[in-house]
């Protein structure tokens, strides 16, 4: 099946298909297993993840390795590590505060590190966060509920994403969930699809895990997120409210967008989880998003 891709030599077997469109592979190079990583037409998707790739390594935070990467293809081969994701089995005092550890690190990476040559350092800007709830709007609201949204939504979610913006940016993974972390079988825990890297509103990541779409999230570690959000940033609860319930509408647009355009019925399970998260935030939001709640937990019940 290398053919038309140009693929390397060796039998190279499709794994499950990704979110992200890339389709990857289970082969072997020099006699080790790897990883074939085609990012198709996503040319600069794939120049982000190399360069990302290194900025993360030179902070201390692990991840696979690369191994090839040759020059104009759309592929890249990389370390396969053997483990099990941190979605799925009991999170350990230990993991956890691992997963929190590298959530510090990426926070702390100063935008001058950005290597040079790379893709411009984009920003989880205003703009960006309004674009993503417009999509919250059309494929899960419109899309998965059938339930357009009324008029006055689109001024509510606009204010959020403000409000969102309005807090200082830092480095973030921008997809920070335990989908994205390994935790490898010899030990130790890998950071996976980093490539979106960017900076954001400092309560991102943190964020992002307290609202984990693919994994039952305790109420104690989402205060535990929060708490961490205001000991090292100073960040008033309320900003990382809003923050996760931005970030929780978002993945729902995200699933909705699987499910209904790309018939994934997968994520029928992420959608459950992350209503519950929306629901819990929804209060926070600067302006009343009442008009939301009853559909919310309508889809709830349904789901």
């Amino acid at each position: 099946m290398n053919d038309e891709k140009s693929y390397p030599n060796g039998e190279w077997t499709p794994l499950q298909a990704h979110a992200s469109g890339r389709n990857y592979f289970r082969g072997e190079w020099e006699g080790a297993p790897v990883l074939l990583a085609d990012f198709g037409e996503d040319h600069d998707g794939r120049d982000r993840f190399v360069a990302v790739t290194g900025l993360l390594e030179a902070n201390g935070i692990t991840v696979p390795r690369l191994i090839h990467v040759p020059d104009g293809a759309s592929w890249l081969i990389e370390e396969y590590a053997e483990g099990r994701l941190c979605s799925s089995g009991r999170w350990s005092g230990a993991l956890e505060d691992q997963v929190l550890e590298f959530a510090r690190a990426i926070g702390g990476i100063k935008a001058e590190q950005w290597p040079h040559g790379a893709p411009p350092l984009l920003s989880l800007d205003v703009a960006r966060l309004r674009f993503e709830l417009g999509f919250f709007e059309m494929h899960f609201l419109g899309g998965l509920l059938n339930s357009p949204a009324p008029p006055e939504a689109h001024a509510a979610f606009s204010e959020l994403a403000a409000s969102v913006a309005e807090a200082p940016f830092q480095m973030a993974h921008r997809d920070y969930h335990s989908e994205n972390l390994l935790v490898k079988s010899g030990g130790g825990m890998l950071v996976l699809d980093y490539q979106d890297a960017l900076l954001a509103p400092r309560c991102y990541d943190l964020a992002s895990l307290a609202v984990d779409g693919y994994r039952a999230v305790p109420s104690a570690f989402q205060a535990r997120c929060a708490s961490l959000c205001a000991e090292r940033s100073g960040a008033e609860r309320v900003e990382f409210e809003r923050c996760a319930l931005q970030r929780s509408l978002k993945a729902l647009g995200t699933f909705g967008y699987q499910i209904t355009r790309r018939k994934r019925s997968r994520y029928l399970a992420s959608v459950r989880l992350t209503l519950g998260h929306a629901l819990k935030y929804l209060r926070s939001a600067p302006v009343p998003l009442d008009f939301l709640e009853p559909l919310l937990v309508q889809a709830k019940e349904v789901f």
